[in-house]
């Protein structure tokens, strides 16, 4: 049955007839909250699902969001506070002014909208090169993102 139906999709995208009327979405842009120096990351899952506090991402447009995930009944946004070298989640560590940290997050498109690729990307009103835009959905609907945020 999912062969007929994987089928059928591809032949409905190879047919003339059909015509993506999603609308593309250039740019994206996120404000990202940072916390207070002083706050205590805590994470014992090894997929990051029980780390507190999740990063607090904002979006500027109804367009998009970050995705959400359903960990144990309870919707998170799917963001973590992780290093980029070994792409390790922060745990028992605790914020200090001045101090950088990245945020792992991905964004979502709403029904009806799919991302450029590339697309560009500005968070807290800076341009984020695009190499730290990666891993595009086959359907355009979804990327993931990496920022260093800055404690003040």
């Amino acid at each position: 049955m999912k062969e007929e139906l994987n089928e059928m999709i591809e032949d409905m995208i190879d047919s003339e007839e059909y015509e993506d009327t999603r609308q593309t979405l250039e740019t994206v842009e996120l404000t990202i909250i940072a916390p207070k120096a002083g706050t205590l990351i805590t994470c014992n899952d090894p997929s990051g699902f029980d780390q507190t506090p999740v990063p607090e991402v904002v979006s500027k447009s109804d367009h998009y969001d970050i995705d959400t995930i359903n960990v144990n009944g309870a919707e998170r946004q799917e963001a973590y506070w992780k290093t980029y070298n070994t792409l390790e989640y922060y745990s028992d560590v605790t914020f200090e002014k001045g101090n950088s940290y990245t945020v792992f997050g991905k964004v979502k498109a709403a029904p009806g909208y799919s991302f450029n690729d590339p697309v560009e990307l500005i968070i807290n009103g800076e341009e984020i090169p695009m190499e730290q835009v990666e891993d595009y959905s086959f359907e355009g609907d979804s990327f993931t993102f990496y920022f260093n945020l800055t404690i003040q």
